[in-house]
């Protein structure tokens, strides 16, 4: 990659680079998977980082509207363990948005996280209730 190559090309490549070196060591690419009724209807919707912003694709396709609805869900993602509130573009906050909000009222949804997608912070503080 040339020094004079544009910006966003540099960027893309980074984060190819970072993704690819992951699975070379053998360690899955970040995803979280999800499915509940989303308008009625059973979804699966899959959630990865693309250039430090979580990306979602509602049964195999991508949705504008939809990754707008979930990019300002992102800016309230709910507390997760009570009270941490994840960073706005995190997959911590993906989780917490797909968990809690983003699926139908009533619908539960089953959520499963591969690779690693971040932590709540704990502290080892004796008697804390989490």
């Amino acid at each position: 990659m040339t020094d004079d190559a544009p910006e966003e090309l540099k960027k893309e490549f980074e984060e190819y680079m970072k993704s690819d070196y992951s699975r070379k060591r053998g360690e899955p690419m970040p995803k979280i998977i999800a499915k509940g009724k989303y308008l009625g209807v059973e979804r699966q919707v899959e959630c990865t980082l693309k250039n430090g912003i979580p990306i979602i694709e509602v049964d195999g396709e991508y949705d504008e509207t939809i990754q707008n609805k979930f990019n300002q869900l992102l800016k309230k993602a709910p507390a997760m363990g009570g009270t941490y509130y994840p960073p706005e573009n995190s997959l911590l906050a993906a989780y917490s948005v797909l968990e809690s909000v983003f699926f139908d009222d009533g619908s539960i949804p089953t959520i499963e996280a591969i690779g690693d997608i971040g932590k709540i912070p704990t502290y080892d503080i004796e008697g804390i209730v989490y």
